[in-house]
């Protein structure tokens, strides 16, 4: 059993000390975020609507902004166009890098738009539905660029005020902090890159069917761009973002770190949440991270036994989802940036007194979220709370001694048993070999007293009744 300990002991903090992150100082933090509409999940939906009401006024209404359109607002008579295919590709993949990938949105969120204003300025492009989709196809540009660039301001914003807040001194990572850019990424590099590799298969068949084909019968390629665009919006998504966290991984582990005191909360849905500090109840809960099993290390380093840190001096476990627990975070804490966490926990056995101190240390990206479900908090009482922990593991070896009393009962009465019944078995194998049996003898006896009585078989059934030692009349 491991539990959180409120209070970081001495020997869990760098040499020197480290900073506190103030709840002013995280305050401002806090407010550096891009406003609500633009954040990654609500910007993305957003997108995906303005998109999809894009792509349904083009192909249903007009057709004029399809994939098969010149790049000047009309079909091209040699066949499939292919200059407008990459501003295709990049309007349908702009929600979803929008979401994950916003430094890659701002050149296709300007691609988008000069395709867009070109074809709004061509002569070709004098249909009301056409213009709507023209416009349509600005504003989801527009909107993507605006986005993904007050998330990257925000970004750098947050970053100065987190390195500000630590001063200048940098720290080298904790003692046996998991090397997570040697694994980081890789799975979705490696499956982005796979995707990608497909669609650019069917494009070049699209392709060369397409130059290859007479002029009197130009080639539609139009299905190949369809299926390339499906795995080419997916797969460029996974790649970048494979990408984009080993970069985060490899910054962390490459350069020495700001440090800061926070306190660290967990969520109802197993999220863990950044706050400013584990004493002050009014702080707010700034980002969040999910720690995982392979990037977790919950018994780095042994600070101590039992008798070494006392209740009274704050080392107490603490109720995780009810209120933080001290810890020192590693690496500027932004959207999509990639920190350590070291804290302190305090294992203990359910059938021993003994308890043991450990230093953990967990590395995780930081995730852009915005619903937490917690609300205030209040502190526990260290002392009250170390008593009801000692009767409960008292109540836990009391159950235990039950437990095996019990065990130990039940495995007599059932070598009993089982010696009961091998000496049955013994008996009767020396029954069977000297003498019949008691059924047998009682049935014989039973017999004798009727041949007596009914003289059916006494006498006729071939045996000398002198040779028992009695006649037949003797009863």
């Amino acid at each position: 059993m491991r539990d959180y300990v409120k209070r970081l002991p001495p020997g869990a903090l760098p040499e020197g000390g480290v900073a506190s992150w103030s709840v002013a100082d995280a305050e401002r933090w806090r407010k550096a975020r891009v406003p609500a509409v633009f954040a990654p999940v609500a910007g993305s939906w957003v997108l995906l609507v303005l998109v999809l009401v894009l792509v349904a006024a083009s192909y249903v209404l007009t057709c004029g902004f399809s994939i098969s359109r010149g790049s000047g607002g009309g079909p091209a008579p040699g066949g499939t166009d292919w200059l407008g295919y990459p501003a295709a590709v990049l309007l349908a993949a702009l929600p979803l890098w929008y979401r994950y990938l916003p430094v890659p949105t701002v050149p296709a969120a300007v691609v988008v738009a000069v395709d867009a204003a070109v074809s709004l300025a061509s002569p070709d492009a004098n249909d009301r539905l056409a213009t709507s989709g023209y416009s349509l196809a600005l504003t989801v540009s527009a909107w993507a660029l605006t986005g993904a660039c007050l998330r990257l301001r925000a970004r750098r914003r947050q970053r100065a005020l987190a390195l500000a807040a630590a001063g200048r001194r940098r720290r080298e990572l904790p003692e046996r902090v998991p090397e997570t850019d040697g694994y980081r990424g890789f799975r979705q590099f490696y499956l982005g890159l796979a995707l990608c590799l497909i669609a650019g298969a069917i494009l070049t068949d699209g392709l060369v069917q397409d130059l290859t084909a007479p002029d009197r019968a130009p080639y539609d390629a139009v299905g190949q761009q369809i299926a390339a665009l499906l795995f080419l919006v997916p797969g460029t998504t996974v790649y970048g973002r494979g990408h984009v966290a080993y970069r985060a991984a490899r910054r962390l582990h490459e350069e020495a770190q700001p440090a800061l005191m926070v306190g660290v909360r967990i969520a109802p849905d197993g999220y863990h949440w950044l706050y400013p500090d584990a004493r002050t109840t009014s702080g707010r809960p700034l980002i969040a991270y999910f720690p995982k099993d392979r990037d977790t290390d919950r018994t780095a380093r042994l600070l101590g036994t039992s008798s070494t840190y006392r209740p009274a001096d704050g080392h107490y476990d603490v109720d995780p989802r009810s209120e933080p627990f001290e810890a020192v975070l590693y690496g500027a804490p932004w959207e999509g940036a990639e920190v350590a966490l070291e804290y302190a926990v305090i294992e203990r056995s359910a059938y021993q007194s003994s308890e043991r101190t450990y230093a953990g240390v967990t590395v995780a990206p930081l995730l852009p979220r915005r619903r937490h479900g917690l609300g205030p908090w209040q502190p526990a009482d260290g002392a009250a709370r170390d008593a009801a922990r000692r009767d409960r593991i008292r109540k836990e070896e009391q159950e235990k001694r039950e437990r095996d009393a019990q065990w130990e009962a039940r495995l007599r009465q059932q070598q009993r048993a089982d010696e009961a019944r091998r000496t049955a078995r013994r008996r009767g194998g020396t029954r069977t070999h000297g003498q019949p049996s008691g059924r047998k003898t009682g049935q014989g006896q039973r017999n004798g007293r009727a041949d007596s009585f009914g003289g059916g078989a006494g006498c006729g059934s071939g045996h000398s009744c002198g040779g028992h030692g009695h006649g037949c009349g003797g009863h």
